[in-house]
C-alpha cells in the first residue's frame, strides 16, 4: 500500500525523531535511517501463535511546496473478512477439483489457507503498527496542514491620500409638521 502523510517538522527533524525511536529500548521497531531523508522500519509479530512475521516499511521524507512530505510504501496484508473469503474460496476450489478427479491439486488447495495466513494476516496487523508508529512520532496525518491565518494587517495612510478635513454646513430641517386638528365630538 503506497501512503503520503504530511508533517510540520522538517526533514531533518523528522530524520532525528525517527532515530531516536529506533534506538529506544522498549521499541520493538528495527530499521535505519538515512541524512537524506530515506528511512525503513520493521517490525515483528507472530500469528497464529508461532510463527514470526516481519513487515517493512519503506519511506521518503522530503519538502514540496513548503510542506515536509512523507511517500512510502508498506504490505498492507489483507483485513480479516476478505481472509475468510479467499480461505472459503480456495476450500471450494479444492472440493471441487477433488471431484473432478484430480487428488494432489485439491489437497493443496485445501491446505493453502494455513500458510496463505501467515503474510496475510501478518502484514494486515505489523501495517497497521508501522503506521501508527510512524504517524505518532512524526506526528504526521494524512491530510495537508492548512495554511497558517494571518492577522489582517492595517495599512497606513500615505501623505497623498490624506485629505484636508472640511467643516460640515449645518442641515436644516424641512420637514412638514402634522397639523393638530380639533377632535369635534358630539354629546349623546
Amino acid at each position: 500500500m503506497d501512503f503520503v502523510y504530511y508533517t510540520d517538522k522538517t526533514v531533518s527533524q523528522c530524520m532525528i525523531a525517527l532515530n531516536e525511536r529506533l534506538q529506544t529500548k522498549s521499541a520493538k521497531l528495527e530499521g535505519w535511517v538515512e541524512k537524506s531523508g530515506r528511512f525503513s522500519l520493521g517490525v515483528t509479530t507472530t500469528v497464529m501463535r508461532r510463527f514470526p512475521r516481519t513487515t517493512r516499511l519503506d519511506a521518503r521524507v522530503e519538502r514540496e511546496n513548503g510542506m515536509t512530505v512523507i511517500k512510502g510504501f508498506v504490505s498492507d496484508g489483507v483485513e480479516p473478512r476478505q481472509r475468510a473469503i479467499i480461505y472459503g474460496a480456495l476450500v471450494l476450489a479444492g472440493v471441487f477439483i477433488i471431484i473432478s478427479g484430480s487428488l494432489l491439486p485439491g489437497l493443496l488447495a485445501l491446505i493453502a489457507p494455513l500458510p496463505l495466513n501467515i503474510p496475510l494476516e501478518g502484514d494486515c496487523n505489523n501495517s497497521q503498527i508501522l503506521l501508527s508508529e510512524l504517524q505518532r512520532t512524526l506526528k504526521a496525518k494524512s491530510t495537508p496542514p492548512s495554511p497558517a491565518k494571518k492577522a489582517p494587517t492595517v495599512r497606513k495612510p500615505t501623505t497623498a491620500s490624506i485629505k484636508p478635513a472640511t467643516p460640515k454646513k449645518p442641515t436644516t430641517s424641512k420637514t412638514a409638521t402634522p397639523k393638530k386638528t380639533a377632535a369635534v365630538g358630539t354629546r349623546r
